[in-house]
C-alpha cells in the first residue's frame, strides 16, 4: 500500500479581524485536520484521521482591540468630540474601557500560553460587553485547542448569533461538524461563509475538500481553483485539486498540480510526482 496525499481541512485563527477584510482572511494561520488518502491496487481509498496540530501562540495572529470613541454617549454640552471627562454617563464609558482591557489581557495571556487566564479574561470582557463577537470567537479557539469541541462550537455559534457575517466562526463550526462526521451541516456552514466572504480562500479550500470526499469532484475542482485564486501560496490546495483530477482520470492535470506543489516545497507533491508522474515531462 502506497500513501501519497493528505487532504487537509484548516481552521483560521485570528483574534480580531473584519470578516470582509480579504487580506486578513487570506493570511490566517491554520489548524489542520488530516484526511489520509492511500492508493491500493490503483484504487483510491480514503480514510479520515484527525490531526493533533494545535495553534502555537507564535503562529496566532493577534490584533488588540482598539478603544473606539463612545459614539452613543454625549457630553453635557452636547459636543461629541469633547474630552471624556465631560461625558455624562461615565459608568458606561468605564464599562467599555474595562471590556477593552480584559479583552487585550486575554490576547496577551493566549500569546503566553496561559489559557486558563486567557479564558477568564475573555469571560470578564463579556461581563462588561456581552455582545462582543470577537471574545466569543476567541473562547471558541481556546476550547478547540483544549480539545473541548462541543464547548468550542457553542462559543462559535454565539459569535455568529451576534455577528452573522463572522466568516471565521462559520468556518470553525464547519470544521467541527466535519470532524464529527456531520457533513451536511458542515457544508451548510461553509455555504454561509462563502455568502458573507466570497473571497475567503480557506472557505473554498475546506468546502472543496469536503465535496471531494463526497465524490463531487467537479464541484470540488471549482472550489479548490477558487482557493488557489485567492491564495496562490496554498500548496495544499494544489495537492487536493490534483487528487480531484486523479479521481476524474485526468492524470495529466493531476500531475500538473502535484508538480506545482512540489516546486512550492510540499513533500506530498514530491511523493505524488515520484509515484504517479514518472516518465511524464517535468
Amino acid at each position: 500500500m502506497k500513501r501519497i496525499i493528505l487532504f487537509l481541512f484548516a481552521l483560521p485563527f485570528l483574534f480580531a479581524c473584519n470578516s470582509n477584510d480579504t487580506k486578513s482572511e487570506n493570511n490566517t494561520s491554520e489548524k489542520q485536520t488530516k484526511v489520509e488518502t492511500t492508493i491500493e491496487n490503483g484504487t483510491p481509498k480514503i480514510t479520515y484521521t484527525l490531526g493533533d496540530k494545535k495553534a502555537d501562540s507564535k503562529e496566532v495572529e493577534t490584533v488588540a482591540e482598539e478603544l473606539v470613541p463612545v459614539s452613543d454617549l454625549v457630553s453635557k454640552t452636547g459636543n461629541e468630540s469633547a474630552k471624556r471627562e465631560t461625558i455624562e454617563d461615565k459608568d458606561e464609558a468605564l464599562k467599555k474601557r474595562r471590556a477593552h482591557t480584559q479583552f487585550n489581557n486575554g490576547t496577551n495571556f493566549y500569546k503566553q500560553g496561559d489559557l486558563e487566564n486567557a479564558i477568564q479574561s475573555f469571560k470578564n470582557s463579556l461581563e462588561f460587553k456581552p455582545n462582543n463577537a470577537k471574545a466569543f470567537y476567541n473562547l471558541g479557539n481556546i476550547y478547540y485547542d483544549l480539545g473541548q469541541k462541543d464547548l468550542a462550537q457553542s462559543y462559535y455559534k454565539d459569535a455568529v448569533e451576534i455577528n452573522p457575517e463572522d466568516s471565521l466562526s462559520l468556518v470553525a463550526i464547519g470544521l467541527i461538524c466535519t470532524e464529527k462526521g456531520n457533513l451536511p451541516e458542515a457544508l451548510d456552514y461553509y455555504n454561509k461563509a462563502v455568502a458573507v466572504a466570497p473571497t475567503f480562500s480557506m472557505v473554498y479550500f475546506n468546502r472543496g475538500t469536503l465535496l471531494g470526499q463526497n465524490k463531487q469532484y467537479q464541484q470540488s475542482l471549482d472550489d479548490l481553483s477558487k482557493a488557489i485564486k485567492y491564495d496562490p501560496g496554498n500548496s495544499e490546495a494544489y495537492i487536493n485539486r490534483g487528487l480531484a483530477h486523479f479521481y476524474m482520470k485526468n492524470i495529466d492535470l493531476a500531475c500538473k498540480d502535484w508538480k506545482k506543489a512540489k516546486t512550492m516545497g510540499n513533500p506530498k507533491g514530491t511523493q505524488a510526482v515520484d509515484i504517479y508522474c514518472s516518465g511524464k515531462e517535468k
